[in-house]
């Protein structure tokens, strides 16, 4: 295949070229301008809440998903609950986005209503951003929340708790949607 692009899109091209060599990534990795992926979710509705005594009970089900992580440790596991604590479904992907836009996308088809879900990485501005943007008010991460995260999840009114372990989880944003503190 031959093509010529015209100079008015090679052009428009350039101000979105990316500046690492990739298939796969988040979305904002090798982009010049933060200002070039930012998307402002609305505020979050407070429409549903979580009983933090389905907590621990809900962070064994990373075993129950991780099959490949179990042999390998190198996978992310998303899990979908219930803000009854009924479990949904999990997937499982050796990227962290990825196995969210699983998630999100086992949601849609499966037409699950509201949903909290545990994710097995960090908290970071896009994961929190994926969350509001698809209606997700709760989000329980293992590991750290980034400063970016931190400041979304507050815009928008989304329920951030991260360093989640066996009995403890650090609360950052919203804790009026948890029950049982």
């Amino acid at each position: 295949v031959e093509m010529e692009i015209s100079p008015r899109c090679f052009f428009k091209l350039k101000e979105h070229r990316r500046s690492m060599v990739g298939r796969t990534g988040c979305g904002i990795c090798g982009v010049e301008s933060l200002k070039d992926v930012e998307l402002k979710p609305e505020p979050l509705k407070r429409t549903y809440q979580f009983d933090m005594n389905f907590y621990q009970p809900a962070m064994k089900y990373f075993e129950q998903v991780q099959k490949v992580g179990q042999v390998t440790g190198s996978t992310h596991a998303m899990l979908a609950f219930t803000p009854e604590g009924k479990f949904l479904g999990g997937t499982e992907d050796v990227g962290r986005h990825v196995a969210l836009d699983k998630l999100i996308g086992m949601r849609a088809m499966k037409k699950w209503g509201p949903v909290v879900v545990f994710l097995s990485s960090r908290a970071s501005y896009e994961m929190v951003q994926k969350a509001a943007v698809t209606g997700i008010e709760i989000l329980f991460a293992i590991s750290a929340p980034t400063n970016r995260a931190l400041c979304l999840a507050k815009e928008c009114d989304l329920t951030l708790s991260a360093f989640c372990r066996d009995n403890r989880a650090n609360i950052y944003n919203a804790p009026e949607r948890l029950l049982n503190l």
